[in-house]
């Protein structure tokens, strides 16, 4: 079977992600993050993800994601909002939606990666965001996912991180989240 990992290495037109949760405990960003809440500038990344990016755009492939925005807003989500512009210099399509804008079925959407249309993964995580692990799933709840989401969401330079959420776009639907079934 397909691993995450393996979807990784071998997609070849497109992976997209859809990232739900408001607060994320991964250790890699620990040393980011502290610096980031305290004010500092921020380290050099070391997460490996411009090349994951770069490689897809020189291949031709495309690479984003649509990321939910909750309120009150986490210092972990302003934490991202400040990656994703080296995330969009590199290639990678990120795209924002306000919680707040999607059915309130949304508040439980869990992670899940789209590899090639074709191949779906959910990610895993405890109630304090460590990452448990990624399963199969279903593609076709997935790829109606990235469709609600990409016409509720906006692009990076035209969402604003404010505490008070925002008017919705008229472009976003008010459908329900699709129910997931493992593969």
């Amino acid at each position: 079977m397909t691993t995450l990992a393996d979807a990784f290495a071998s997609f070849r037109t497109s992976a997209w992600r859809l990232e739900a949760r408001d607060d994320y405990d991964v250790p890699e960003y620990a040393d980011e993050l502290s610096a980031f809440r305290a004010g500092l500038p921020r380290p050099p990344r070391s997460d490996g993800w411009k090349d994951i990016v770069q490689g897809a755009v020189w291949r031709g492939a495309h690479i984003g994601r649509v990321r939910l925005v909750g309120r009150p807003i986490s210092d972990y989500t302003r934490f991202e909002f400040a990656l994703y512009e080296e995330n969009v210099a590199w290639g990678e399509d990120v795209r924002l939606a306000d919680r707040t804008w999607l059915d309130g079925s949304w508040a439980d959407a869990p992670d899940v990666w789209l590899f090639d249309d074709e191949i779906a993964f959910r990610q895993d995580y405890t109630d304090e965001g460590r990452y448990l692990g990624a399963s199969r799933i279903d593609a076709g709840p997935v790829r109606e996912m990235r469709r609600l989401t990409l016409a509720a969401a906006v692009p990076l330079a035209d969402f604003r991180l404010t505490d008070a959420p925002l008017p919705r776009p008229e472009s976003a639907p008010a459908a329900a989240l699709p129910y997931i079934t493992s593969v």
